[in-house]
């Protein structure tokens, strides 16, 4: 098998150009001790086996940043084939600094000048047989949109690939001036005739050695020092002092200046470019986009749209999923099962099907989510959102761009913690999900509808208000705590951010990254949420085989009671209880209230069950159609300047959820307390800042680690306590 290694600048088009490789299996994972995407695609050039590793937009080697130190190495120390270099051609000069510093490394290259249709439509030409004398390597001309120059690319890797089969190293040589070539060579020679030396030089390219010395790149010369036990640190003293007599530069500077030098010379002497402005149109759209009064008004229309279309558009597909299961599959493999010992068809139905149905509602939603980060990754309008809130934002830690997470958490906090991938530096990614699981998300909503229409009636919507309004400082509070923790301090004091030409988003990459994505996040987060929802299952199950009001977790709600009686709802042993199995999601709050407050005969009433296989799966088929109408009247939402996110469900759908008089039955829980308002108002406020559902603390699991998961679990369960302490003791005092 070949292996390709794919490296660019950001925004040059690489996605685009993996998804026009015809037949490609395309596999998304996380390089090793980072949460970097790796992305690894497999496909055949004739009858050779291929794969390519497609590494993180990058501007340089020098390990600053973790997309930096994984490319590198990558680079250094993986087995590599051929490297293809992937550029914008329409921005050469800019795009080559990477090149060049690609070329050191001494593997066989190529160089894929992608945006060619954008590069034709400017009026540019490029002497291609100049250019390629020039820098040394061959290049193809690429469009990511037409997927046009693709095979020649390829069946072009493959070829150099084969010819360079026993090189270990290839010379590509990038002419410096005399004085950096003389300095350079002085430092090849002394490593080439000390042995102590030669088995660095056998694994890493001379030339890289010998710059990297001069540059003093820590990094690397730390490596050799693990590794070799050798101090490179030394060898060039002299010629560094050289260097910074001549230039009054540090070394690392000037060898920069003359990358730059000799790039520029290439690219004036090969590029010739046409009339027209390259940012003309960013820039007329710019000046609306990013002016202060109608940038704002026009990133809050962009946002509010997206909102609507994402949780309301999603909406009916998430319950057809959850019909699918409920109506469907459960009922017709519980039909197959019949007759089997109830706790095994309970075990089944409830534990493994109801818990996989639970995961698999996330599906639409995760879709629609990804569907807008692609669009706005790929328009280039993500960088104006990290530009236009990065002022605001930073005051309490974060970046710009923290603020679509932020948002989103108010529909779901599971692609809340997903979407911080969209923000560069680790430690604010680590922050924003932290505070994300604050907002209150879509899933909370049914649990405060039904405590507001038991206890508070007509001040339902300012109560529900209010609880939003405090998930939103608690999350600026958090931020302004936690940053001053080097575990979650990012570097956020700056803003320096490319502002990329807006571009037309290309459907086929939208669609794969939404299809891959969400895929990623099945396999991954389904085995972390199962094992949790068979654990409560579990517990509520057992031993009274199935009676929830004697079963182990009521019993164990009822022994830690006692704990929970500062916060005022514990009077009760049911909330204490709700709160384990609200970890399914918090809406099942509702059904459990439910379960264990209606009488039996209320909550347990069977109906006679018809079964006519076909014509339910026409009805499954007919309803799948119907969500996909229903998700584009929700479109209708947006000029009426309405939500189903935040819309307050009525006493019908919360009875239909329960399956019985549920708002008669948890008023009956406090309704006689002349302080029951305040009980129900700090069970709430303990619902909005416990911990959240199953699938995001997999999420949190899958994109931070243990050490994440850990933190969250155990500050999202000591807060709450306060917090609904605080205020039940508090507000007692005024009664």
């Amino acid at each position: 098998m070949i292996n390709i290694a794919f490296i660019g600048n950001p925004n040059v088009g690489k996605s685009a150009l993996i998804n026009q490789i015809s037949n490609a299996s395309l596999k998304i994972g996380n390089w090793a001790g980072v949460t970097v995407e790796r992305k690894e695609v497999f496909f055949k050039v004739g009858n050779q086996d291929v794969k390519l590793v497609d590494l993180p937009g990058i501007y340089s080697l020098t390990a600053n940043t973790p997309e930096e130190r994984v490319s590198r190495d990558y680079l250094l120390e993986e087995q590599i084939d051929v490297i293809i270099n992937v550029i914008d051609s329409t921005a050469l000069e800019k795009n080559l600094y990477l090149t060049a510093i690609l070329k050191e490394i001494g593997k066989p290259m190529l160089i894929a000048l992608n945006f060619m249709d954008d590069f034709q439509k400017l009026g540019y030409s490029l002497n291609k047989e100049l250019f390629e004398k020039q820098i040394g390597i061959d290049a193809v001309f690429t469009s990511g949109k037409t997927g046009e120059g693709v095979d020649k690319l390829m069946e072009k890797a493959v070829g150099l690939a084969k010819l360079h089969k026993e090189q270990t190293h290839i010379t590509y040589s990038l002419t410096f001036d005399n004085m950096l070539e003389n300095e350079i060579n002085s430092i090849k020679e002394k490593l080439l005739s000390n042995s102590e030396y030669s088995e660095i030089i056998k694994k890493y390219p001379i030339d890289w050695v010998a710059i990297k010395t001069l540059e003093e790149d820590f990094s690397f010369l730390a490596l050799i020092k693990t590794k070799y036990n050798v101090d490179l640190r030394n060898i060039s003293e002299k010629e560094k002092l050289d260097i910074k007599n001549r230039y009054d530069l540090e070394p690392s500077d000037a060898i920069a200046r003359a990358r730059y030098g000799t790039i520029r010379g290439i690219a004036n002497s090969t590029l010739k470019k046409g009339k027209t402005n390259k940012f003309e149109f960013t820039d007329k759209l710019d000046k609306i986009l990013l002016n202060k009064f109608f940038g704002a008004l026009s990133f809050a229309v962009i946002i509010y749209i997206m909102f609507i279309i994402i949780f309301d558009g999603a909406a009916p597909f998430i319950d057809w999923v959850d019909g699918f299961f409920s109506n469907f599959i459960i009922k017709y493999v519980g039909h197959l099962i019949d007759g089997v010992p109830a706790w095994l068809n309970s075990f089944i139905l409830d534990g493994i099907l109801g818990s996989l149905g639970g995961v698999l509602t996330f599906v639409p939603l995760m879709m629609f989510i990804y569907l807008f980060m692609s669009l706005l990754e790929e328009s280039g309008y993500m960088a104006r959102v990290a530009f236009i809130m990065n002022k605001a934002m930073t005051k309490v830690g974060l970046s710009g761009k923290a603020f679509i997470p932020m948002l989103i958490g108010f529909g779901c906090t599971v692609p809340a913690i997903y979407s911080t991938r969209t923000l560069e530096d680790e430690k604010t990614r680590r922050l924003t999900a932290a505070i994300a699981t604050f907002m209150s998300c879509g899933a909370r909503l049914p649990v405060y509808s039904m405590i507001c229409a038991a206890f508070f009636g007509k001040d339902a919507a300012i109560v529900v208000v209010s609880i939003y309004f405090i998930g939103v400082v608690m999350a600026l509070l958090g931020a302004l705590f936690l940053k001053r923790f080097k575990y979650f301090k990012g570097d956020n004091t700056e803003l320096l951010i490319e502002l990329p030409p807006y571009r037309l988003p290309s459907f086929k990459v939208i669609w794969s990254t939404m299809v891959t994505k969400t895929m990623m996040y099945v396999r991954k987060a389904t085995t972390v949420i199962l094992g949790i929802l068979l654990i409560i299952w579990v517990f509520t199950y057992f031993p009274a085989n199935g009676d929830v009001n004697n079963s182990y977790l009521a019993k164990g709600a009822k022994i830690v009671q006692p704990v929970f009686k500062p916060t005022g709802f514990a009077d009760r042993w049911e909330p204490v209880a709700s709160l384990v199995p609200s970890v399914i999601a918090k809406e099942t709050v509702v059904a459990f209230f439910g379960q264990v407050l209606l009488n039996s005969s209320e909550a347990d009433t069977k109906e006679n069950i018809e079964y006519n296989f076909f014509g339910d799966l026409k009805d499954q088929i007919k309803g799948l159609g119907v969500a996909g109408i229903d998700s584009v009247k929700t479109l209708g939402n947006i000029l009426k300047f309405k939500s189903g996110t935040f819309e307050i469900q009525d006493e019908e759908a919360l009875d239909e959820a329960a399956g019985g008089d549920i708002i008669k039955a948890v008023r009956s829980l406090w309704g006689d307390d002349s302080i029951g308002r305040i009980r129900a108002y700090s069970f709430m406020l303990y619902v909005l800042l416990v911990v959240p559902c199953a699938v995001a603390l997999a999420a949190l699991k899958q994109e931070f680690g243990w050490k994440m998961l850990i933190f969250e679990v155990i500050t999202l369960s000591i807060v709450p306590y306060i917090a609904s302490t605080l205020f039940f003791n508090i507000a007692r005092l005024f009664i």
